[in-house]
């Protein structure tokens, strides 16, 4: 009787071992969930342009208001702000105020660790509040591209004297 209790109890051990290391199939999606949303953006702001990433953890936020205040926030720091003329702020306006921005996708991303990552919230030609993410590696047309050097100009500004 011994035995045969011995035995059932191998067996059903073995068989639950068997079932614990079985492969199992997980769907994995083939690329994160990074689709922007669009943040709401009050009347007086005229863009929000958010940098993070890469090796160090950069997470910074710019906020450029219509009036001519920027506002810098970072991780770990003090708020900056600064006010700025018209005129300084105006290039970005007009580029945003083209119907380029209304006809960029969502999302342009690539592949790769510690890449930077760089969304852009605005209103487009219509009014409408778009938001806009790409990456470092990716393939974004020559119009985003511009843009973020004019808000990487902006955001070394405040920096600087914020």
């Amino acid at each position: 009787m011994q035995k045969i209790f011995s035995a059932s109890a191998l067996c059903v051990m073995s068989f639950i071992l068997l079932i614990a290391c079985a492969p199992t199939t997980t769907v994995v999606p083939a690329t994160p969930d990074l689709l922007p949303t669009a943040l709401p953006l009050a009347e007086d702001v005229l863009a929000i342009y958010h940098k993070s990433g890469g090796i160090a953890g950069i997470d910074e936020t710019l906020v450029v208001y219509q009036g001519g205040v920027l506002e810098l926030t970072t991780r770990g720091g003090a708020p900056k702000s600064l006010k700025m003329d018209g005129p300084m702020i105006q290039p970005l306006r007009r580029i945003l105020e083209q119907k380029d921005f209304g006809a960029l996708a969502p999302l342009y991303q690539a592949s790769g660790a510690d890449l930077f990552s760089y969304t852009i919230t605005a209103r487009d030609a219509n009014g409408n509040v778009k938001t806009v993410t790409t990456m470092d590696g990716a393939k974004p047309p020559a119009y985003l591209g511009q843009l973020i050097v004019m808000f990487e100009q902006l955001r070394a500004i405040v920096e600087k004297n914020g």
